[in-house]
């Protein structure tokens, strides 16, 4: 009977090895996709879902699916506040924010907060994408948040349910805000009420009378059909707080280099489209509501309303950090 021969060592030492891998799954297969939860307090059309799905897409297409990312539109997973807390714990992944809602978490977020500071949208924008945004993401970062780019969130004016043309027009008036001490006090300051709620309520409050008012962008108004309860738009236009996307940090420290850099220079152009969907958005809102027999009031000069922020700005903006970006940001061209 003849032997079997025997097989060079290396050579079976190459064959189990494989064998092991193939019965694990470790060979060269991809590494298992990651599953990602993301939110969005807007529908899926507004602007910003429209900016998250491109970001999810983009992300999706250049990981080859190993990250795959849905968003949850119209705060399926509760409401901003919750949202924020759920970041921080690592149980939401990603999420667009508005800035407001951070202003007792990190400070430099009370800087773009704060009223009558931008100019315009371009004066925002490129604040946003400078010094402001860099503060900020630092600022984030402490509290478990990865800030990656920054979307418009439009010039924020008030609507009532009666006609608001002066300061002296608010006095006494409930009027919605979010919950930040900032707002509450700018509130104060023009001789409201302020009322902070969740923005799910706002509708329910004006119908019920709880408000009188509340104060946000084209768009929101519109999209959320407040304009049906409170007919009357005044322009203050006193506040152009943008909106950031950010990741969770506890996802962010398990990525790889490589990864992270997809995932920035995705929600960078991500926030191109956001911000030319919203540009057009805005218009569109505003003929909407219009259209519908909302009485606009134009406030052409802002500057009775301005001058009763200086207590707003001693209080947010003395610390010497504050303040030197406040400087910056208004010295810029």
């Amino acid at each position: 009977m003849t032997p079997t021969p025997r097989r060079p060592r290396r050579a079976l030492f190459a064959a189990v090895a494989a064998a092991a891998l193939g019965v694990l799954g470790l060979g060269a297969t991809p590494a298992a996709a990651q599953e990602w939860r993301g939110w969005n307090i807007h529908a899926a059309d507004y602007p910003n879902g429209i900016g998250m799905d491109a970001f999810t897409r983009l992300v999706a297409e250049r990981t080859n699916n190993r990250i795959r990312m849905r968003t949850f539109h119209s705060a399926q997973l509760g409401q901003q506040d919750e949202a924020i807390q759920q970041m921080r714990l690592g149980t939401i992944d990603f999420a667009n924010f508005n800035l407001s809602p951070f202003n007792n978490l990190a400070p430099s977020t009370n800087v773009v907060t704060l009223p009558f500071l931008f100019r315009n949208v371009a004066h925002m924008q490129a604040a946003i994408d400078g010094p402001a945004g860099e503060a900020i993401a630092r600022d984030l970062e402490g509290i478990g948040i990865i800030a990656l780019s920054w979307y418009d969130a439009g010039a924020r004016s008030i609507y009532t349910t009666r006609p608001v043309r002066t300061p002296a027009d608010l006095r006494g008036m409930k009027i919605r805000v979010q919950t930040s001490d900032l707002w509450i006090d700018l509130m104060r300051a023009l001789g409201a009420n302020p009322t902070p709620l969740p923005f799910g309520e706002v509708f329910t409050s004006l119908q019920s009378g709880v408000i009188d008012g509340a104060e946000n962008n084209w768009p929101s108004y519109e999209s959320t059909r407040h304009f049906e309860v409170a007919r009357f738009y005044s322009t203050t236009e006193h506040s152009n707080v943008p909106e950031v996307l950010a990741v969770s940090r506890q996802r962010w420290q398990r990525l790889n280099e490589a990864d992270r850099a997809i995932l920035r220079d995705a929600a960078r152009e991500s926030a191109a489209i956001q911000r030319r969907s919203w540009a057009e958005r805005e218009t569109v809102s505003r003929q909407r509501v219009v259209a519908a027999g909302v009485t606009v009031i134009e406030i052409a000069d802002r500057t009775p309303w301005s001058a009763l922020m200086e207590p707003v700005y001693a209080k947010y903006a003395a610390d010497a950090r504050l303040a030197a970006l406040v400087r910056q940001i208004r010295a810029m061209p």
